[in-house]
């Protein structure tokens, strides 16, 4: 090991969803411990990270990956059903390891709206990971990004050439928006600076579905249209009852986009422009101009 590099270790982040942010924080000069149950292939994505075996769900594996780290990374899985007690009970032994270790720092990835509260289990969810925390006497950090601009336009390239955005939300609904690569910059940054609680970290602006039309239209060339409450998400929500009952990861997305649809997703509180100001957040427009 590197003695001069801090030490983060990364928990639930072995998946592709984490991937970017497991990505980002091997570029800051952080030595990355990565917790997975599946050792040899973690090994074989990230051959520059320390991996440990394990799961999350295990306090003792946890204790392994924390012991001697100077932070950890903490990435939640989202419960199915619109359940959120699998999720708050995946982020329990993660805290009680953190005890056992007197970890200096957990830097968790919460979502925007988890100060209070919510009635969509996956904003409720964080909120009560947070409460959990704010109660565990171990510092910490929640992190809380608005939609992540690499979920929402990256993955949708083939899409955008076809003048395409399949997004089931009314067009006027705003959004604020995160690029994932920021936070492995900010964590690094931040590393020895524990919060003590969660702030909102976002990119400036708020932009209705109408206007992101005229920027895929501005960067890519050609006109793009948002589907909004197409067939497909009346589809969706008729197919409801049966993916609920099938425990498929879209019981939990179609609340998310009802939710949406009712209060577009947008930043509201104490954010990284007020607690870091030199800090410079990827804008949207920047972020769609590397894309294209």
């Amino acid at each position: 090991m590197n003695s001069t590099k801090k030490v983060i270790a990364t928990i639930g982040c072995s998946g592709h969803i984490a991937k970017i942010f497991v990505e980002g924080l091997l570029q800051q000069n952080l030595h990355v411990r990565l917790l997975a149950r599946d050792a040899q292939k973690a090994k074989a994505q990230y051959p520059t990270a320390e991996v440990i075996e394990g799961s999350m769900m295990n306090p003792d594996d946890v204790y392994t990956a924390l012991k001697g780290a100077d932070a950890a990374f903490l990435v939640t899985p989202m419960g199915v059903r619109n359940d959120k007690s699998s999720e708050v009970a995946a982020a329990k032994p993660v805290i009680a390891a953190a005890q056992r270790v007197n970890l200096k720092h957990l830097i968790y990835i919460s979502v925007l709206q988890a100060d209070k509260p919510s009635e969509l289990s996956l904003i409720d969810a964080k909120h009560d990971i947070e409460v959990l925390l704010s109660q565990s006497g171990v510092p910490w950090t929640a992190i809380r990004p608005g939609s992540f601009m690499e979920d929402v336009f990256d993955i949708r390239m083939d899409q955008f050439a076809k003048g395409k955005f399949l997004f089931p939300v009314i067009k006027d609904r705003r959004f604020t928006y995160t690029s994932q690569k920021d936070i492995s910059r900010f964590v690094a940054q931040n590393i020895e600076q524990p919060l003590g609680g969660g702030f909102n970290f976002v990119a400036p602006r708020t932009y209705s579905i109408y206007e992101v039309e005229g920027l895929l239209k501005s960067f890519s060339g050609r006109e793009v249209t948002a589907s909004g409450r197409s067939f497909f998400y009346y589809t969706m929500k008729f197919l409801q009852p049966l993916l609920h009952w099938k425990g498929h990861k879209l019981s939990t997305i179609i609340p998310l986009v009802d939710y949406f649809n009712k209060y577009g997703y947008v930043d509201s509180g104490f954010n990284v422009e007020q607690l870091a100001p030199d800090f410079k957040m990827t804008t949207l427009e920047e972020h769609l101009g590397a894309l294209f």
